[in-house]
């Protein structure tokens, strides 16, 4: 596990030194520093077993603990590293910082250097970065070891970043269709929202249906995500369209655990990237997944952060 650490350690020192670059650059860098032995392959929360490959584990987690950004505007085709920043946020009385973005040499040494009265919290993850977090008192304290280590600093962010994001609302009725992909090499599957699982279905099974959330894969592409509502189709996000369905359907698949502040999902059914982001800042650390129940746990949310994700998803909390 500590070798897993170690190479993901690397891999985001790799990137903040080159700042951005293509896709195809990420997966080489990815590929190289796996090497034979795979020992990156156990990366955190993983979402739906069997399908993700490790870069694009990879690529999940990076951009939920806000290392990098992929495929965003001005590196639609690439990616490319966020500036340092630390994350802050009021938890049990004290306030808590987490290091996001770029890293480099010097500031991993100036963050080692912080004083009193900073905290350090160094936590060696799963295929992932070292959770870098601080703590103190006050949040003057937490602003100024930011400017000391030459980071941004955010304050509130999970709450700051989930003030800035839409509902998940279904597309309204003058809403233009949307072609489905032509050529005969696609493969569909159907989003069963009762049983939360994905089944392979055909061009015709997939043109008929009324409404459905429906997913187009092919080799070497990104799968591509339409809802099907009141008959048309419309090309969405994987998270906006699944969870307009799910309230569609009526299905209720939030859990929040307010005694021990954990938020879990269905793995099938991951939240938006931002809105994962803001839970993941909660803690500093990406989900838990479990191979027992499939699901994914979220830790250290508090009340009001779990309230209004359960608001921009149109879920209740149970």
């Amino acid at each position: 596990m500590e070798g897993d650490a170690v190479k993901a350690n690397e891999l985001l020192l790799w990137l903040s030194a080159r700042r951005e670059g293509s896709w195809r650059q990420y997966r080489a860098a990815v590929e190289e520093l796996s090497g034979d032995d795979m020992s990156l392959t156990q990366a955190n929360g993983v979402t739906e077993v069997g399908e993700f490959p490790l870069y694009l584990r990879l690529q999940l987690d990076f951009e939920r603990l806000a290392h990098v950004e992929f495929f965003a505007s001005e590196c639609e085709e690439g990616w490319r590293v966020a500036p340092p920043a630390v994350a802050g946020r009021r938890a049990d009385g004290e306030w808590l910082g987490v290091l996001c973005g770029a890293r480099s040499d010097g500031l991993l040494q100036r963050i080692l250097d912080a004083a009193e009265p900073i905290r350090l919290d160094v936590r060696p993850g799963l295929g992932i970065p070292d959770v870098v977090r601080v703590l103190a008192h006050g949040e003057d304290d937490v602003r100024r070891f930011a400017e000391s280590a030459g980071a941004l600093y955010q304050s509130d962010a999970p709450l700051a970043i989930l003030q800035q994001l839409p509902v998940a609302s279904p597309p309204s009725s003058g809403s233009p269709g949307t072609e489905f992909p032509l050529g005969g090499d696609w493969r569909i599957k159907e989003f069963l929202a009762d049983q939360l699982r994905w089944v392979a279905i055909d061009r015709h099974e997939a043109e008929a249906r009324t409404t459905a959330l429906l997913k187009f894969e092919i080799y070497f592409q990104r799968p591509r995500h339409f809802l099907k509502w009141e008959g048309r189709a419309h090309e969405l996000p994987r998270a906006a369209a699944m969870f307009a369905l799910l309230r569609r359907r009526r299905m209720q698949i939030l859990c929040y655990d307010r005694s021990a502040q954990t938020l879990a999902v269905p793995a099938v059914c991951r939240p938006p990237l931002m809105v994962e982001r803001a839970l993941v800042l909660c803690s500093g650390r990406p989900p838990e997944f479990s191979e027992v129940d499939s699901r994914l746990t979220y830790y250290d949310v508090p009340d009001d952060i779990a309230s209004i994700t359960a608001q921009l998803l149109r879920q209740n909390l149970a």
